[in-house]
């Protein structure tokens, strides 16, 4: 029985110092370069929670359509993802739990994108309007 226990350690101490011996040294030369890729910035929306969120129904109204059309969807959601993004810390201000019943509800639009199915994006807009009335209500 020591036997086998010193032949286990002895194993993994041969595996630990080849694998490190794998490991190599790196150089970077700085003759070599690339070209940037182009990059696009993306400002987003200012307003308050009640002016923000209305328009974020409005974009994710028009999700099933642009998924049900192949008409830019991707451009759709990322409409919908910079309003989000622009209302949330005001949302997660307010109240941080329902914030995150709204980024639930937000990738309940993503997965409809990505998945092509425009009865998620009507999912999505359905409870996002409850949602938005409950908050808008709650938080004039």
């Amino acid at each position: 029985m020591l036997r086998s226990r010193f032949g286990g350690a002895a194993a993994l101490c041969a595996v630990a110092t080849f694998a490190l011996g794998a490991c190599a040294k790196t150089t970077i030369d700085p003759t070599v370069t690339t070209e940037p890729t182009d990059q696009t910035s993306t400002t987003l929306p200012t307003g308050t929670p009640a002016e923000l969120l209305p328009r974020l129904l409005t974009e994710v109204g028009k999700l099933s359509d642009a998924i049900g059309n192949a008409d830019h969807k991707t451009e759709q959601m990322e409409t919908v993802d910079n309003l989000w993004n622009a209302v949330r810390p005001a949302v997660a201000k307010a109240d941080g739990v329902v914030v995150l019943t709204f980024d639930a509800t937000i990738e309940l639009c993503h997965t409809g994108v990505r998945l092509n199915h425009p009865a998620d994006a009507d999912k999505c807009f359905r409870n996002l309007t409850a949602l938005v009335d409950s908050f808008l209500a709650k938080n004039p």
